[in-house]
């Protein structure tokens, strides 16, 4: 019986994320607790509380109320680089 392929077309910047995700996974699993956790151009929750010093509640309100965007995995969360760096140079509010 003869297997049919099947091609998909995916944006470029899906496969980096996906590519940086599964390489910050494979760290994880390695065991390697130094690793910066950095998913290409987002950063952990943790990473951006201490830049903005805010707590986690702040960003599920952020989240909530549709001015700050995130990426769940797992049970943790990650943001974009550039908006956290937009809440800095705006003043964070």
């Amino acid at each position: 019986m003869k297997t049919q392929q099947v091609f998909l077309l995916v944006p470029q910047e899906d496969v980096e994320e996906i590519r940086n995700t599964l390489r910050d996974i494979k760290g994880q699993l390695s065991g390697n607790k130094n690793k910066v956790k950095v998913l290409g151009d987002y950063i952990s929750e943790k990473e951006a509380q201490e830049l903005l010093n805010r707590k986690t509640t702040w960003f599920w309100q952020k989240r909530k109320s549709g001015e700050l965007s995130g990426k769940k995995a797992g049970n943790q969360w990650f943001y974009k680089k550039e908006d956290i760096i937009r809440f800095i140079e705006k003043g964070i509010s």
